[in-house]
């Protein structure tokens, strides 16, 4: 669904030059269900935004859905952001527009589109999202959870194959967390729908089989969830540490680069300039002071 070979990302003014991503690769199939986290800087939003097409990398390639989004115009990034993208943002104002009611607002993109039977649809997503009974509610009607859900079925509403999701859980309590997320599980399973969630949030992404981090504008590393784990998620009754549901692996990019993860790097007591050796283990590879 998405693969981005060595995206860099420059933002420059007159005084200062700021490098977003250096040369970032990732690759996420048909069907997954994944979370980039990073800090506040990391370059995660960046990546998401030029994955929507709101953005232009600098350099590298990016296809989405087999295409290259590189040779679009304006236009047909726009209709490409219509047709192929849904995107729930964190600021509800962005999401929702407060005069009208639940269910107009998820018919705004299909009135744009010119889809028929937007009423229809509309209650049809509502009713997906656990909204059946505030289709008339207005936003101040509507709790933080709860606009989201319809920010969920805004982003459904055209039948998109690709869920972008920027923080989408940042303005909502813990147990809004946890049902949000689950709807987006709900949602990837019933509907198919590729969902990219971006956080900073470590505790949301026990929910998701895969997490990758960003650092300084590059993959550090991937954590896939444990099959053990993946079959007790189910009966857990609070959202738990990644490191308890997932094993993290560091990630060689297209180049040969390795970046090793910040847990490795404050347990080794590593600093930037020192050498370090890579070897062979029963395990798997080692890494270590040399």
């Amino acid at each position: 669904m998405i693969l981005c070979d060595n995206l860099v990302k420059i933002y420059k003014t007159k005084e200062t030059e700021v490098v977003a991503l250096q040369g970032l690769d990732l690759t996420i199939q048909k069907g997954e269900l994944t979370a980039i986290i990073g800090k506040s800087g990391s370059g995660k939003s960046t990546l998401l935004n030029i994955i929507a097409g709101l953005d232009r990398p600098s350099a590298g390639s990016i296809h989405v859905d087999g295409k290259n989004l590189l040779k679009f115009n304006d236009r047909q990034l726009m209709m490409y952001n219509r047709e192929t993208i849904g995107f729930v943002w964190q600021n509800k104002a962005r999401n929702l527009l407060p005069y009208l009611s639940a269910e107009l607002n998820v018919q705004v993109p299909m009135m744009i589109t010119g889809l028929k039977n937007r009423r229809d649809r509309a209650r049809e997503l509502l009713d997906m999202v656990g909204l059946k009974n505030r289709y008339k509610s207005r936003l101040g009607e509507l709790s933080g959870g709860e606009q989201q859900r319809v920010a969920i079925a805004i982003a459904l509403a055209n039948k998109p194959k690709l869920i972008l999701a920027d923080e989408p859980t940042g303005a909502v309590d813990s147990i809004n967390t946890y049902k949000i997320m689950e709807l987006f599980e709900k949602l990837n399973n019933e509907l198919g729908v590729t969902i990219v969630i971006v956080t900073h949030d470590l505790n949301i992404s026990s929910m998701v089989d895969r997490v990758i981090s960003i650092s300084d504008g590059m993959i550090g590393s991937e954590m896939l969830k444990k099959e053990d784990y993946q079959k007790r998620l189910s009966l857990l009754d609070d959202i738990t540490q990644p490191t308890e549901s997932h094993e993290e692996y560091a990630v060689i990019d297209n180049k040969g680069r390795i970046k090793i993860p910040e847990e490795y790097i404050e347990n080794m007591k590593l600093r930037g300039g020192e050498r370090i050796k890579i070897r062979k283990s029963v395990e798997g590879f080692e890494i270590y002071k040399a």
